[in-house]
């Protein structure tokens, strides 16, 4: 349909042109760009068209989620210094991190906390 009206306009386009003193050749020849616009953008998909998807989620909350389990175990391990020593310092060692650069249980859970 979209079509179809695109193509109007452009007939409607000749026929002005036309009436205003052009020979019909020069009306249809002046008629045709404008058509084969309209006839193009009415085939062409919208940019505007909607995008049916879901909003991403918002920034930070996988970072969130890690810091609040992080600061949870944290608290537990300084409830309990040989769980501290054996799962936390291990793995921070492995990592290249000295366990005498890491503050006390309880502060490492509070710093966490506020990282929340």
């Amino acid at each position: 349909m979209k079509t179809v009206l695109a193509l109007v306009a452009g007939v409607i386009i000749g026929v002005v042109i036309w009436w205003l003193g052009a020979s019909p050749a020069w009306a249809a020849a002046l008629a045709v760009p404008p058509t084969a616009f309209g006839v193009l953008v009415t085939r062409l998909p919208r940019a505007t068209d909607i995008v049916w998807s879901s909003a991403p989620p918002p920034p930070g909350s996988i970072s969130t989620a890690v810091a609040s389990t992080l600061a949870s175990r944290l608290t537990e391990a300084a409830e309990d210094p040989r769980r501290y020593q054996e799962r936390f310092r291990a793995r921070f060692a492995r990592l290249g991190i000295e366990a005498s650069e890491m503050p006390d249980p309880k502060q490492l859970a509070e710093r966490l906390r506020r990282v929340e």
